[in-house]
């Protein structure tokens, strides 16, 4: 699948490599939610009164808590990040402008497609939709789900470390960039899986991931470029966080934005 010339499979970034990177993905997400479907199908079989509808609705695949779970999903991410929000009106990266940095033809911009669709879809149709509705299904509580799940997804995550070793990087910046991925895409997973479980749907999650792809990691010491505005910067971080954790619950709540 990966054989050119100019790249190896560890040139992560190279166009090829993206483009067939991205083909073979899209495959195993489908295989990963058929083999999903009628694993669930078999396990819940002597159930006269389960039907296809109920597997798509495990799977997050209910339309109508679509838009509710994405209304929420955003609500929940902008307040949370809060600070790299200010950061960029301040670097001139927020707004309708920012909509114009987006090639017309994505394909010939993979990395675009891969970071910002691809990516983002794929990940949360198989580590919240595929495997939180096994795991429940297999009887592990959805509390355990959302708790275990993300480690596997921070830990497919470590892979780039590979990359980072064949191109020669040293040690020490290989173990911390391993790390500090880990950590992120670990509290991440946890954020996207409890959307997952209390909105019932995968679209609010798949919208947190493009969001948070789209934004990075939040850096607090980029307040230091900006004098005039240091401590509110580093106050909006602070009521940000707080917010989030205050809103999580009411925002998910069924019957409140997200239908019963």
């Amino acid at each position: 699948m990966f054989p050119t010339p100019l790249a190896t499979i560890h040139d992560r970034d190279h166009p090829h490599i993206m483009k067939q990177r991205m083909r073979g993905v899209t495959l195993a997400t489908l295989v990963s939610l058929v083999t999903t479907g009628v694993v669930l199908w078999y396990w819940q079989s002597s159930n006269e009164q389960f039907n296809v509808t109920q597997i798509a609705n495990q799977l997050g695949l209910d339309p109508r808590m679509a838009l509710p779970s994405v209304v929420v999903a955003l609500v929940l991410m902008c307040v949370l990040f809060l600070g790299p929000l200010i950061i960029s009106h301040l670097e001139g990266m927020c707004g309708w402008d920012m909509l114009k940095r987006v090639p017309g033809n994505l394909w010939n911009q993979p990395i675009y497609l891969r970071n910002y669709v691809v990516g983002p879809v794929t990940e949360e149709l198989v580590f919240r939709s595929a495997v939180i509705a096994l795991w429940s299904a297999s009887g592990l509580s959805l509390k355990m789900c959302v708790l275990v799940s993300p480690v596997i997804f921070g830990v497919a995550h470590v892979h780039r470390a590979v990359s980072l070793y064949v191109k020669g990087d040293a040690l020490g910046r290989i173990l911390m960039s391993a790390v500090v991925q880990l950590l992120y895409t670990t509290v991440f997973g946890w954020i996207a899986a409890g959307l997952f479980v209390r909105t019932k749907s995968i679209t609010g999650p798949t919208v947190a991931h493009i969001f948070c792809n789209l934004q990075g990691l939040p850096d607090p010491t980029k307040a230091a470029q900006y004098p005039g505005y240091k401590y509110f910067i580093w106050l909006s971080f602070v009521v940000g966080l707080v917010g989030f954790l205050v809103l999580f619950e009411p925002m998910t709540r069924p019957g409140v934005f997200v239908p019963e």
